[in-house]
């Protein structure tokens, strides 16, 4: 067994004899370590890499925390500081990603710069979310009925457009319908139904009514968006905006 003896007072390490046990070591130092001194030296069974004297015990041991930042050996970290009265490291954990750690106060602060920040990321964040989901919501399908049968008229911007160029077109030309407004059937396929005016005008209030929510929900949100704190923009889903 190594045992590891230090000076008392630099308590650098001097030596480390084979020994045949801690118990003989204490019995007979010299016999393992010849120049061994009780009044200037200790020992311990391990290596320390920080050694100190206890105040207390008058042991050998390893540095605590504590002790090692008295000693300059370790830093403290943004949000740790030194308890003298019970002679610890106390952490405060960080609130959130716009606090700095003020050390003469021991606490963490607000920077304003960094949260306004966050504040433009997860605003600019939202919108894109915003506009994603104004779309989905524009997009859904809607339900036709004719001759007893249901179909449903795919709701996107290419159809809408499609569809509105051909109410133009029937409304200069005096029609009374549109032979080939494209919809699935009950089974999935595509169809090209009939609509006269009054079925027309159906469909068209429901787009319009769809266009409508949309844009007074994207509104709400970006209102919305310009008096939300960081945390209830952090739980909010923009989504919710646009529910039925």
């Amino acid at each position: 067994m190594i045992i590891y003896i230090y000076d008392k007072n630099s308590l650098e390490l001097i030596a480390q004899p084979m020994t045949l046990g801690v118990e003989k070591f204490k019995e007979e130092p010299n016999l393992f370590f010849p120049d061994w001194n009780s009044e200037t030296m200790v020992f311990s069974t391990s290596y320390l890499v920080n050694p100190v004297i206890d105040t207390e015990t008058g042991e050998l041991r390893e540095m605590n925390e504590y002790e090692q930042i008295v000693a300059g050996k370790l830093f403290l970290a943004d949000g740790e500081y030194l308890d003298e009265k019970s002679k610890s490291v106390k952490r405060i954990a960080k609130p959130n990603d716009w606090s700095i750690w003020d050390r003469e106060n021991k606490k963490w602060k607000v920077d304003n710069t960094l949260m306004n920040e966050r504040k433009k990321e997860l605003k600019n964040k939202l919108l894109q979310d915003l506009a994603e989901a104004k779309s989905n919501y524009l997009n859904q399908t809607i339900e036709i009925e004719k001759a007893g049968k249901k179909y449903t008229f795919e709701n996107n911007e290419k159809n809408r457009n499609r569809l509105s160029l051909k109410i133009s077109l029937m409304w200069v030309l005096e029609q009374d319908k549109i032979e080939k407004v494209k919809a699935q059937n009950d089974k999935g396929l595509v169809e090209f139904i009939e609509l006269n005016r009054t079925e027309l005008k159906v469909l068209s209030k429901k787009i319009q009514d769809i266009i409508e929510v949309a844009d007074i929900a994207e509104q709400m949100a970006v209102t919305g968006l310009e008096r939300y704190t960081i945390d209830q923009m952090l739980e909010l889903n923009v989504s919710d905006f646009f529910q039925n």
